[in-house]
């Protein structure tokens, strides 16, 4: 089960592709006869045991490392004392995650897309899974959950994206979002044009000791303009008088030439969709007014409940919606059980049963039906049947050696398809650990004695198979 989604579907920017378990869907039987085995490799029992080992990976897109990547350390080996680490006084301190939002309530739901995708499996192979197994499933990557945020009546509505999957507390972050996502080029008209860089006798310029971005003289116009635009878009978890401690002041001629360089070309920008001998605006400052202005109800929505990708980007939400995002994540992935109400609704929304056995809620391709010791089966399903119930617990690679044919290496397709149907008319389950039982019928419940009224127990139905399945 832990190899469920990795092995046979892939979901990606939520277009779902599923790889088939037959060579084709037509003939679901072609497959149950490979190795012995009735389903993909991600079902049988010996794939937990050979599981193979996740490669190592960089930071996700959240800035997370990967479970299996948390004992890795970039940094160079230590050389002993006097070695050369390089100069890390200028380097930003580590961003610290911001405290959870204040009012939100996040919830995990299981991706409906990637339970479509799990049912799909269950009919295709006819296993029974248990609903905690799927949760654990789920959990295992983002892209198959969704998160929900709610936000409480006392607090401000929350700022949705239209045009993106992004989720903010502000105003201000939402129109932020636009220069750090593609919405800029979906609102904005862009274009850098040569300009001669400025005149003047200039000795030194400032440079930012955290970027090395060029930040100009301390006395031209633009510095202060330019020191908070890049402390406000890159460095905005550190305090602006530390961030502002940290600049340097270079002199020199090469200092200076390095400086005008950058000042030779200008980026400007205007509203798409307006007239093509509309004026360009150089000053972000006032494209940011004008987009605020004309341009945030088409990009955003306020709203009190959100539903989103539980693998949305980092930079798609306010760092507050982050870190609530996190702990209710990291939650559910320690106590997946909290996700198996919201699994049941989603697995019978694609109209497979779900049933208890032995105190734990399973699912599986059909709803357990009781077969009667004395039913009368066809021969080869008769054959299975008392195999499995004279051979507790009895497994599938047993089976299939035990109707192999004399000389054979694999059990014959009729025995396949004859075991294909008792899985789907629930009278054999087939767990995801190969082992197979027989729905036995239940001995009706005796009545209670002393009490003034007694339940009429149901009647129970023989099963009697006079025809062979097919």
């Amino acid at each position: 089960m832990k190899e469920l989604l990795q092995a046979e579907f892939v979901i990606s920017d939520s277009v779902a592709s599923i790889r088939a378990v037959s060579d084709s869907e037509n003939d679901p039987l072609s497959a149950l006869l490979s190795n012995f085995a009735l389903g993909p490799a991600w079902a049988r029992g010996e794939t937990a045991k050979q599981e193979r080992k996740p490669k190592p990976s960089e930071r996700d897109e959240r800035g997370e490392r990967r479970p299996d990547d948390r004992r890795r350390d970039d940094r160079p080996p230590f050389k002993g004392r006097g070695a050369n680490y390089g100069d890390h006084r200028n380097s930003p301190p580590p961003r610290e995650d911001a405290p959870p939002a204040a009012g939100v309530r996040v919830t995990i739901e299981p991706d409906r897309e990637a339970v479509h995708l799990i049912g799909k499996e269950i009919h295709q192979v006819a296993r029974v899974y248990a609903l905690y197994d799927i949760a654990r499933t789920l959990l295992a990557e983002k892209s198959r959950c969704r998160a929900v945020f709610e936000v409480e009546p006392s607090r401000p509505p929350l700022v949705r994206g239209r045009m993106d999957e992004s989720l903010f507390l502000t105003k201000d972050e939402a129109l932020r979002h636009i220069w750090d996502s593609d919405l800029k080029s979906r609102l904005l008209d862009e274009e850098t044009v040569e300009v001669d860089p400025p005149a003047g006798n200039f000795q030194t310029v400032a440079r930012c000791g955290m970027s090395g971005e060029w930040l100009g003289p301390p006395n031209f116009h633009a510095y202060q303009t330019n020191l908070r635009r890049i402390h406000r878009e890159r460095f905005s978890h550190v305090p602006f008088e530390a961030y502002s401690s940290r600049v340097r002041t270079e002199r020199g001629e090469e200092a200076v030439n390095a400086w005008l360089e950058t000042m030779k070309q200008k980026t400007r920008w205007r509203l798409k969709g307006v007239a093509e001998d509309a004026p360009w605006i150089e000053d972000r400052n006032e494209v940011e007014r004008m987009l605020a202005t004309n341009a945030y109800e088409k990009a955003f929505e306020e709203t009190r409940k959100a539903n989103v990708s539980g693998a949305i980007p980092a930079r798609h939400l306010s760092p507050s919606l982050l870190t609530s995002l996190k702990l209710s994540g990291s939650h559910a992935r320690k106590h997946p059980a909290i996700l198996i109400p919201s699994v049941c609704r989603a697995v019978e929304a694609e109209h497979l049963p779900v049933f208890k056995r032995q105190g734990k809620l399973h699912t599986g391709p059909a709803r357990p039906q009781g077969l009667a010791a004395d039913a009368i089966l066809a021969e080869r399903p008769a054959i299975m049947v008392n195999w499995i119930r004279s051979n507790p617990p009895a497994k599938l690679a047993g089976l299939w050696q035990a109707v192999l044919p004399e000389g054979g290496t694999a059990p014959p397709a009729e025995f396949a398809a004859d075991l294909f149907w008792l899985l789907m008319q629930g009278h054999i389950l087939l767990f995801e650990d190969d082992t197979l039982v027989v729905q036995e019928l239940r001995e009706p419940t005796p009545p209670k004695e002393g009490g003034k009224t007694k339940k009429k127990s149901k009647k129970t139905k023989t099963a009697a198979l006079v025809a062979e399945p097919v």
